[in-house]
């Protein structure tokens, strides 16, 4: 006989109440490398349009302007994007993996191990030279990654990694 008896909802755990651990350190300084990387080439293309002597003047406004509203949009997005990488957090708990990202549209994704069948880690060039990695999850009936963590420490990620595969094969076998 089929019983489906209801839940009440009030009951249920709620995500807001994981305790989520920061990314590593030198995350944020990775981030910020990276719109460095971009940025500053354009900031100094700025400056330069600023201080080249420039005639007729209808041009010299245009370039000045669209040089200053460049410039601002480039520090409003570093601004933008060392808040959200401080934002970021994970948490690993006995049946599953929670990561937080988003500054304002937050999300929380909270993945079983039972429905993990691939786990890899990567490491750019940037992120190798702090010492970083990236987590990539993949479920069953997918072909893209389900689930990714940048901003772990390398030997942590490859630990993470091992355990939750571990963990994967003991319970879809229970």
């Amino acid at each position: 006989m089929f019983i489906n008896q209801q839940v009440d909802s009030e009951t249920l755990p709620r995500a807001q109440s994981i305790r989520m651990q920061a990314m590593a350190p030198p995350y944020v300084r990775e981030v910020m490398s990276q719109w460095a990387l971009f940025a500053v080439p354009l900031l100094v293309a700025g400056v330069i349009t600023w201080l080249l002597p420039l005639s007729p003047l209808p041009l010299k406004l245009a370039l000045r302007t669209g040089a200053s509203v460049i410039g601002l949009f480039m520090i409003g997005l570093g601004f933008l994007l060392y808040h959200q990488a401080k934002a970021r957090g994970w948490a690993l708990r006995e049946h599953d993996v929670a990561y937080r990202s988003g500054l304002v549209w937050r999300k929380t994704i909270i993945l079983p191990f039972t429905r993990v069948q691939h786990a890899e880690v990567t490491s750019g060039p940037l992120q190798r030279r702090f010492g970083l990695a990236t987590l990539k999850f993949y479920t069953a009936g997918g072909s893209s990654v389900d689930l990714k963590i940048s901003g772990l420490e390398a030997p942590q990620a490859r630990t993470l990694r091992d355990h939750i595969l571990k963990n994967s094969d003991s319970r879809g076998s229970e």
